[in-house]
């Protein structure tokens, strides 16, 4: 009976490590590519992956893109802000409050009048300060910059693009479009890194499409990123569900 006891003990806390130190992936998606989003929709499904869409120029969206986008938040994608006109915030360095005021929340008075709950906000150009940071986190839950691999190394090596338990409000992202030359198993050197140390592992890309071009992402290696995800059992995530995987160490 003591064996049966101390067995039934080890089994409860591998199994309860096993679902907190999963990990887990943040796939983001920017600009205005939404015809290609949503012809896309089903890959998402088919690996159950929820991911957020961050939207600039919403004064553009013909009534056909609105539609879209509301598919994509039916289908439990996150919709969130990338500003009015795609402007960077280093263009008012010295005064965040007027970015605040014509870039930002015209753009979410914009998007919330479509019906999206936004709660996130992606840095046009992946730029921010100090000071713009502070000053949007009253008015959003989470904020996103971008960089790309600059050193040319393997993306587990850049602490800021994972974020963990202790600090998620501002965070950075790696793109993986065609350009940034991301290899899939380079790829996997991050996933790894986030299920080994509970992080999430945030990610940016742009349109869905097949031509190899600058800020697009083929379909195909997407569809292998997620089976990445399947492989390694970690947690897709939408941006506002990162501090409740963190708070309650549940699978989203």
């Amino acid at each position: 009976m003591k064996h049966l006891v101390y067995f039934l003990i080890i089994f409860l806390f591998v199994q309860c490590r096993n679902v907190h130190d999963r990990g887990g992936v943040v796939f983001t998606f920017d600009d205005q590519s939404v015809d290609e989003w949503v012809n896309h929709r089903g890959l998402f499904e088919s690996y159950n992956i929820r991911a957020t869409f961050f939207i600039s120029h919403p004064k553009t969206l013909d009534s056909m893109m609105i539609n879209g986008l509301q598919l994509l938040a039916s289908d439990g994608h996150e919709i969130a802000c990338h500003g009015l006109h795609h402007v960077s915030v280093l263009n008012f360095a010295d005064s965040p409050d007027v970015y605040l005021k014509k870039e930002v929340l015209p753009a979410v008075n914009i998007l919330e009048g479509f019906g999206f709950d936004i709660r996130s906000f992606a840095y046009p150009f992946g730029e921010s300060t100090p000071q713009a940071d502070s000053l949007l986190l009253g008015h959003f839950e989470y904020l996103r910059k971008a960089t790309w691999n600059m050193d040319d190394t393997t993306i587990d090596a850049y602490d800021d693009i994972f974020v963990n338990e202790h600090s998620y409000k501002v965070m950075n992202s790696m793109g993986i479009d065609y350009n940034y030359r991301i290899s899939l198993e380079n790829l996997e050197t991050g996933i790894r890194r986030a299920r080994r140390n509970n992080e999430v592992l945030v990610l940016h890309a742009h349109k869905i499409d097949t031509i190899p071009e600058d800020y697009i992402i083929h379909p195909d290696y997407l569809e292998q990123a997620f089976q990445l995800i399947n492989k390694y059992n970690i947690a897709s995530l939408r941006v506002t569900d990162i501090a409740g995987f963190f708070e309650h160490a549940i699978d989203p």
